[in-house]
């Protein structure tokens, strides 16, 4: 019995080990309509992050880091439903330009003996490109997370996905913006 208990205790340490060395991040848009946007435009997004460190986990005198692949097409996907939920329409042949830039996008856990604490810091800056002018704006927005123990990694990767959903909602309400869009 004690064999079956060891090693039953022995299996499980070793799936909590084994999780990806990447951060699965998906925001999606749940907001609805929450303006209406009548304008015709093409999107695209570009990561403009020093690095591509999504997760930072420090704990005592360690420091882990992931990454989180597919991330721009991920916001874009966001962004897209975002705008089209709300009115506009996308397509590539657009001659007016939606650019998104990620300028900070990383949540860090710093881990305790007991406890644990995240801080999700996300910046999306946007461009709106005519021939004839331009708009541009930030949007910022920080969260903070506690808890006992090790991080849960499924609940730090559901802080910036909610996080990145509030920001594309608060761009595509942003009367300024739509103003702009539709002038």
């Amino acid at each position: 019995m004690k064999k079956i208990l060891l090693l039953s205790m022995l299996v499980a340490l070793t799936a909590c080990s084994n999780q990806p060395n990447q951060l699965i991040l998906n925001p999606v848009y749940k907001s609805g309509k929450v303006t209406s946007i009548n304008a015709n435009i093409s999107t695209s997004v570009i990561d403009l992050r020093g690095d591509n460190v999504t997760l930072k986990i420090i704990e005592s005198d360690k420091v882990k880091t992931l990454a989180s692949p597919g991330l721009t097409e991920s916001v874009k996907s966001t962004l897209d439903s975002a705008l089209s939920r709300n009115g506009a329409s996308i397509s590539n042949l657009a001659t007016t330009r939606f650019e998104l830039d990620i300028h900070a996008l990383q949540a860090i856990v710093t881990e305790k003996m007991m406890t644990h604490t995240s801080h999700a810091n996300i910046e999306l800056g946007i461009r709106v490109i005519r021939s004839n002018s331009n708009f541009s704006k930030v949007y910022r927005g920080s969260a903070n997370l506690e808890g006992p123990l090790r991080h849960d990694r499924a609940k730090i990767e559901s802080q910036l996905n909610k996080l990145t959903e509030q920001l594309i909602t608060r761009i595509v309400s942003d009367p300024e913006l739509i103003a702009y869009l539709e002038g």
